[in-house]
């Protein structure tokens, strides 16, 4: 089965629950039984959104109306698939943790510079393609995504994927990251601390 660049956006968005999780599906859950109004359970990214109202400026009626998914300065996912002796890679962040900025909507000469590396396998004598950077609004935000693949002489070495992207740039404090294969999931959010997701 082979598993395309467009095919990681899907996966990005069971990150944060694989995360959570421990890297399994998540259980269904059963319909409510009377038509009685439940309070609902904030989402660990509305939770991140409210740690993070006294050190961003956006409004929580604008997010929910975007009707997208959540949108908060600081956080990204990533997502990770192999297939055979190939990698690819999507990172999906507000263009803000870039230090750019969301009005003008778009990568700068000198942020596409710095992208190469930005995300890295840790062994496996992988060859990288040149990253592709884009700018999505579809959220009511705007994000960026960033493209990268890898080709490696040997994939099965491959032990680890570290996002650089703490140290290249400030704005990122912690990104959801997930691995999918097609016998296997890992998930692990990284920090700055902690930049690395074993892979085995």
């Amino acid at each position: 089965m082979t598993l395309s660049v467009t095919r990681l956006s899907l996966f990005l968005a069971t990150a944060s629950l694989l995360s959570a999780c421990g890297g399994s599906a998540p259980e269904p859950v059963a319909p409510p039984q009377a038509a009685v109004e439940a309070p609902v359970a904030e989402t660990p990214a509305e939770e991140a959104h409210e740690d993070h109202s006294g050190e961003h400026d956006h409004d929580h009626e604008d997010e929910e109306a975007a009707g997208g998914t959540a949108h908060v300065h600081g956080l990204a996912d990533l997502a990770l698939t192999r297939d055979g002796n190939r990698f690819e890679a999507e990172l999906i962040s507000p263009l803000a943790n870039f230090g750019l900025s969301e009005a003008d909507g778009k990568f700068t000469d000198a942020v596409t510079a710095e992208l190469s590396g930005l995300i890295e396998l840790v062994g496996g004598d992988c060859t990288p393609a040149a990253p592709h950077a884009e700018v999505d609004t579809t959220s009511g935000h705007t994000d960026g995504h960033v493209h990268a693949t890898w080709t490696c002489g040997s994939p099965d070495r491959v032990t680890a994927l570290r996002f650089a992207g703490f140290t290249a740039f400030s704005g990122f404090e912690s990104v959801s990251a997930v691995y999918i294969t097609d016998t296997a999931q890992k998930a692990g959010n990284l920090t700055p601390s902690a930049p690395e997701l074993s892979l085995k």
